[in-house]
This record gives structure tokens, C-alpha cells and sequence, in this order.
């Protein structure tokens, strides 16, 4: 019965975009808030998505609400078309899990790859701990290769 959801949410997630039919849950209302602010290239809602002792596990950005605002503000600086697109999302409890698609241009160095103009894609899996209505902690997983190979890409 549980895959039997959590497939129903996948494909509902997949067709929207976010997480329909559990908009009610405090999990996926954060993530469609904070898909929306990326998309919008908006750290404004920042201070309503993030708890201020947000922890960070990825090793990429400091935890904190700041480090996340300043993160943010540099893929922006980086990726000024970035865009965010949820394939997949699971709630459970004090979890969010999402299977998320990135897309920008390829317009400011990035790992030492110089500007290509070519637009390019990476996935994420993303995990979120909510507490008291907003993310308190995340881990991910970003494939970093996929980009490397698309920008290296004559």
C-alpha cells in the first residue's frame, strides 16, 4: 500500500511539477514555496523556508539561514538562468525527498570550464528535515559529472 502512494505521488509530482494532493502537508507547501523562489531567483522567502540553525550537509555551502541566502545568490551569479523542475516527491513525517531537475545556460565559469553558451542540465536527490513549518536540515545528492560531461562536450 505504501509504494502504491508513494507511486501515485511520483507521477502526480511528475505532471505538476511539485507535490500535488498533498499541498495540505507543511512538507510539500515548503518545497512549492521554495521551488518557486528559485525559479524566481527570490531569496526573500528565504527567512520563511529556513530555520535561522539550518544545517547543511552537503559540504558545499555553510549551514545557517545567511549561508543559505549567500549560496544561493552565488548559482544565481553563476547561473543566471538557473531553473528547478521536481521530477519526484515523497512526505513522510518530518521528511521531504525530492528528485529535482536543474537547467541554466552555461555563462560564467564553472569549475574551471570556460563560458560555452550551451544550456545544460543536472539531478538532484534532495532530503529536507522540517521543523516548525520550515526546512531545518539537508542532505543531497547532485551529480556533478553530468554537468562537467555536457559543458566538456565538443
Amino acid at each position: 500500500m505504501l509504494a502504491g502512494a508513494i507511486l501515485a505521488a511520483a507521477s502526480a509530482a511528475h505532471a505538476s511539477g511539485v507535490c500535488p494532493g498533498a499541498a495540505e502537508a507543511t512538507g510539500a507547501a515548503i518545497l512549492e514555496r521554495y521551488v518557486a523562489a528559485v525559479n524566481a531567483h527570490d531569496t526573500s522567502p528565504f527567512p520563511q523556508l529556513f530555520t535561522e540553525t539550518y544545517i547543511q550537509h552537503s559540504g558545499r555551502s555553510p549551514s545557517g539561514l545567511a549561508a543559505q541566502i549567500d549560496n544561493f545568490r552565488s548559482i544565481v551569479a553563476v547561473m543566471p538562468d538557473v531553473r528547478m523542475r521536481v521530477e519526484d516527491c515523497v512526505v513522510a513525517g518530518d521528511r521531504v525527498v525530492a528528485r529535482n531537475t536543474w537547467s541554466a545556460t552555461h555563462t560564467q565559469p564553472i569549475r574551471g570550464i570556460a563560458p560555452t553558451g550551451k544550456h545544460f542540465t543536472f539531478r538532484t536527490i534532495d532530503i529536507w528535515r522540517v521543523e516548525g513549518g520550515k526546512f531545518a536540515e539537508h542532505w543531497d545528492l547532485t551529480d556533478i559529472a553530468e554537468v562537467l560531461q555536457q559543458l566538456r562536450a565538443e
